[in-house]
């Protein structure tokens, strides 16, 4: 066939119009497409695999326009004949309009996305508004006795539905749980605090069986008349759909302008075992607690749960977080850091949005794991998916400082401190971060702050302590020293311990030394050991005892937070900086002008 009678018999068979008309529909379905897979939180690939569909339907529709055609009485095959002008016009006028309404639609959805993202770039252009929320304990009602538990996962699980809005910045139970319980009106700390939230959210609880009833109230003053109130009933299953709805709901009455992809999705929550869950929430009120005692009780039932359902990434979640945890600990279950791993991995297979799950992936392999660039992947992941998880701005802080980011690892940190201001661990830690950046008066600052929301708090008299030596404070810094160690042996053998040796009081620095090596050999007393030695200029012994600190959690931060230049030019210890994938120990990157 030659060229011109081909184009001409592609014209008598529509074959033009209808790949025009076919291009116009897939370009509006692929608009369509990439509006909706953001929203429903679908993997990128699932465009491409859509743009692939269309592409092979272009192939097939362009086969069947050749081969068919659409007449009054139904798909018939083409004649080879020229066929009768009511059937051309016919089919003229359908693609036509086929044509004209897919173009319509293209050009409204064109303008419609043309004017969101204009709209979104003009907000960018100024800084967002941003709502601080604290969600208060729920208080319950119930046909049994039950135990805080409840009441408080629920409120714990709303902040988490909460934190998924990028606009909100919802601070931690832990110290909306401060506000609760009633306070000193001179506590300048709370009074500070309750003047930055914009909204208080409580709920009550009413359950009977699996039943539950829950009434959800905001308030713009902690102390004053509720401004919205709605009532909520489903069964136990339900309630992750529950707390989603809530969140939705509470975000509309903030007024908060959120994108698509911040609405909970209800269809894609599935329902929850009760049993399961009511395990799950144990576990994680064990694990909010201080003791090694009450770690273990967590790590039970989240064991427990995953007995009854395998499948569950909470609890696989809550199991790693428990694991790593225990990790921490001064005696570390010997079998426990690969535990955390695979448990955090299985949390993720199962649900890749799993903010937890990425969070205990990250600490593994910051404190133990030690594969850096997996870490810092799975830090932001985490953020990503959940940004007021206080303790992941902690830990990634560190992981910061590590390769000493200062400014990185003091802004995260202080992220941490505004999502939990009433845990005193994160404001005393990060006064240890503005000492190594020589920001003494803030540093003191922090540790005030922590002593004022937990008395005699050794952490904070630690940290108080060193800051004190590095001022020229002496006597003010061992006494500080010396009064954190009375509280918690650790800190002496790691805090006041070296600044005996720094000071000339040798014999009762050997007098710690001995009791920590008459002790059962710890990963912790190993560290605290070869530091101690280090300070003697002792290296072969810190040689010895630094390989027992392997097992410890704060074991890589020799790499920054080793003093003696003599001990860090010796080639062993070069290599144990190489072992752990660091690079070779370098100045620590602060710029003062930039905080």
């Amino acid at each position: 066939m030659k060229f011109g009678k081909f184009l001409s018999e592609l014209q008598r068979r529509n074959v033009f119009k209808a790949t025009l008309a076919y291009l116009a529909v897939a370009w509006v379905v692929a608009q369509i497409a990439s509006v909706v897979f953001p929203a429903f939180n679908a993997p990128d690939y699932f465009m491409q695999i859509l743009i692939y569909l269309l592409g092979i339907g272009l192939v097939i529709w362009i086969a069947f326009s050749w081969i068919y055609d659409l007449t009054p009485t139904g798909i018939q095959k083409t004649d080879e004949n020229p066929q009768d002008l009511e059937t051309a016009e016919l089919n003229n006028r359908r693609l036509n309009k086929v044509i004209v309404t897919a173009t319509v639609v293209a050009v409204l959805l064109l303008i419609s996305i043309s004017f969101w993202a204009g709209s979104s770039w003009n907000n960018q252009g100024g800084a967002p508004v941003v709502h601080k929320i604290a969600v208060l304990p729920f208080s319950m009602q119930s046909d049994t006795i039950e135990e805080d538990y409840f009441n408080n996962g629920l409120a714990d699980a709303l902040i988490d539905e909460l934190s998924k809005i990028e606009t909100l910045r919802v601070i931690e139970l832990a110290s909306s749980s401060v506000l609760s319980a009633g306070f000193n009106p001179s506590n300048l700390l709370i009074v500070r605090e309750l003047s930055t939230i914009d909204y208080f959210i409580h709920g009550s609880i009413e359950r009977k069986g699996n039943t539950l009833r829950i009434t959800v109230d905001m308030k713009t003053e902690l102390q004053e008349e509720a401004v919205w109130q709605k009532h909520y009933k489903d069964d136990v299953s339900k309630v992750r759909h529950l707390l989603a709805e809530m969140a939705a709901d509470l975000s509309a009455q903030m007024g908060v302008n959120f994108q698509i992809r911040d609405i909970p999705v209800s269809a894609g929550i599935r329902p929850v075992n009760p049993e399961t869950y009511e395990l799950y929430l144990k576990g994680k009120h064990y694990l909010s607690k201080s003791t090694f005692q009450d770690w273990n009780k967590g790590l039970v039932y989240f064991q427990e749960a995953l007995e009854r359902n395998p499948a569950d990434p909470y609890a696989h979640s809550g199991l790693a977080e428990a694991y790593i945890m225990l990790g921490h600990s001064l005696m570390p279950p010997p079998d426990v850091l690969p535990k955390a791993e695979a448990a955090a991995k299985r949390a993720i297979q199962l649900d890749s949005t799993n903010a937890e799950g990425w969070a205990a992936l990250a600490h593994y392999h910051t404190y133990f794991g030690w594969d850096w660039q997996l870490a810092d992947y799975a830090f932001k992941r985490a953020n990503e998916l959940n940004p007021n998880m206080a303790y992941n701005h902690y830990h990634r802080a560190w992981y910061l400082a590590l390769f000493g980011k200062m400014n990185e690892a003091i802004e995260e940190h202080k992220l941490a401190e505004e999502l939990d201001p009433f845990t005193p661990l994160h404001s005393a830690w990060l006064g240890e971060l503005y000492r190594w950046v020589g920001l003494y008066e803030e540093g003191l600052a922090e540790t005030a702050k922590a002593a004022q929301t937990e008395r005699d708090y050794a952490l904070s008299l630690f940290i108080e302590g060193r800051i004190l030596f590095d001022q020229g404070k002496t006597e003010q810094a061992l006494d500080a020293l010396r009064r954190a160690g009375e509280i918690n042996a650790g800190w002496k053998y790691i805090g006041y311990g070296p600044v005996l040796i720094r000071t000339g009081n040798i014999e009762e620095a050997e007098e710690i030394i001995a009791e920590i090596e008459s002790l059962l050999i710890t990963p912790f007393g190993s560290l605290c050991l070869a530091i101690l030695y280090a300070e003697l200029n002792d290296f072969d012994s810190y040689f010895k005892w630094i390989e027992h600190a392997k097992g410890h959690a704060w074991y890589p931060w020799i790499r920054v937070m080793t003093d003696n230049n003599e001990l860090k030019k010796d080639p062993r210890f070069l290599q144990l900086i190489h072992e752990l994938n660091l690079p070779d120990p370098a100045p620590l990157a602060f710029d003062h002008t930039a905080l």
